[in-house]
């Protein structure tokens, strides 16, 4: 027994063996005096791969999928520090197809680094998962377009200027008009509008531009909360997040005057006419700089031949350039009064009718035997007038060329030396001349 262990001592095979294993000892003395292993919590960065086939899939990411998270890490001090230069996970959605709520495994950014005798997992409140894996919850995404709409606008206008006008808030614009849409189908369904929400400094006295938020309502008529729409995206920015431009568009609102134009005849002048309007004033919203060169608004005119001693005449109200009726008022009725005036009918036979500016070579000659006609003046004249007091002027200048029978419709009455504006003759419409042209010779 004695020498067969001499024997085994004197085997150099027996120290080399020895030898490795003394060897061995000492070095894992020595890494886990210098290099001990230990447990640290670090927090990563997750890095999603196969994205684009996601998209291909119409699939995306929900937004409260981890960007982060943190990792309960077993290791040697080495390896720690190694994680904690590249604290970045790797996670491969590429197999997803299918909405849904998913536990993927992760691999380490720092992989081929570290030198083993890795354990890990993840250690997030939040997860409800299985170690060495993260939840990830994928949507089903389709698009829509919505108009917005700048109800939720508020906006003070101040007032401003001279006695006869002030400014007020005009049209609100906003821009976009409208907005694409992303979001998971079922919560897409449950959006019935878009509106702007913005506020403006107060008070405004100009056309103003501010930022406005988004605010989506369900078809109850109340709004949507940002939670449930946290998936809901433009671009791919966050609805909640998105700004739009809104532009409150404040113009001058004028009152101004209305004026009727008279053409004096038939024994209406200034003096003996008088007229009411059924409004007086019409508010005018536009452009400041046009308003504040109107001091009044011109109807059409008004030919008082035409019209009766008491008659009720309408006339369509004028709006400038860059301007537009505020109150919503179109047209105006002028109620119209002719004092101190009466009507008498004339009978004036054809020989006192008159032509003027007919061709050289052309021969005028009346037909109608006698022409009514209606005159109007004071009493007392038209008690003293009789029919060869009036005399017709028929200008033919307009019909040089014609020959042959027509009616001509237009023409002038003198009533003896009397200005139109004493005493004149009405407009008869339909009341025409029956006239013959025919070559002299």
């Amino acid at each position: 027994m004695r020498k067969a262990v001499v024997r085994l001592f004197d085997n150099k095979l027996v120290y080399i063996i020895i030898s490795l294993i003394a060897s061995f000892m000492l070095w894992l003395f020595v890494v886990n005096s210098v290099n001990p292993s230990q447990t640290s919590t670090l927090t990563f960065y997750v890095q999603f791969e196969g994205l684009g086939v996601l998209d291909d899939y119409n699939l995306r990411l929900a937004s409260d999928t981890p960007d982060r998270v943190d990792i309960r890490v077993e290791a040697s001090v080495t390896d720690i520090g190694r994680l904690e230069e590249h604290n970045q996970i790797v996670v491969d959605v590429s197999g997803i197809r299918e909405a849904g709520e998913y536990d993927i495994g992760f691999h380490f950014a720092a992989f081929n680094t570290l030198s083993g005798g890795l354990s890990y997992a993840p250690v997030r409140a939040s997860q409800s998962n299985t170690d060495n894996t993260i939840i990830v919850r994928v949507n089903r995404v389709t698009g829509q377009t919505m108009p917005l709409e700048a109800t939720g606008v508020t906006a003070q206008i101040s007032e401003e200027g001279g006695e006869n006008y002030f400014f007020v808030g005009g049209r609100t614009s906003v821009y976009p008009e409208v907005l694409q849409i992303d979001g998971p189908e079922e919560v897409l369904a449950q959006i019935a509008s878009l509106e702007v929400v913005a506020e403006f400094p107060l008070p405004l006295s100009e056309t103003t531009t501010q930022t406005g938020t988004i605010r989506a309502y369900g078809y109850d008529g109340y709004p949507i909360s940002e939670e449930d729409l946290q998936d809901v995206e433009v671009g791919q920015e966050p609805l909640h997040e998105v700004t739009v431009s809104v532009t409150v568009s404040v113009s001058m609102v004028k009152e101004v005057p209305i004026r009727p134009i008279f053409e004096y005849g038939a024994g209406a002048n200034e003096e003996n006419l008088s007229y009411q309007l059924s409004q007086e004033t019409v508010l005018l919203i536009g452009d400041g700089e046009v308003l504040r060169e109107v001091e009044y608004l011109p109807l059409s005119q008004i030919r008082l031949d035409q019209v009766g001693i008491h008659d009720i005449v309408q006339r369509d109200i004028p709006n400038p350039p860059l301007t537009e009726i505020y109150d919503g008022v179109e047209s105006v009725e002028i109620d119209i009064q002719i004092r101190d005036v009466t009507e008498e009918t004339f009978h004036i036979p054809a020989g006192q009718i008159f032509f003027a500016g007919q061709a050289e070579d052309v021969a005028a000659e009346v037909v109608t035997e006698t022409l009514p006609l209606v005159i109007r003046g004071p009493a007392e004249i038209l008690e003293e007038l009789d029919e060869s007091d009036i005399s017709v002027l028929v200008n033919l200048t307009e019909y040089i060329g014609s020959i042959g029978r027509l009616i001509v419709e237009t023409f002038t009455v003198q009533v003896g030396d009397w200005e139109p504006e004493i005493v004149g003759a009405m407009a008869l419409p339909g009341q025409g001349i029956i006239v013959d042209l025919r070559r002299n010779g």
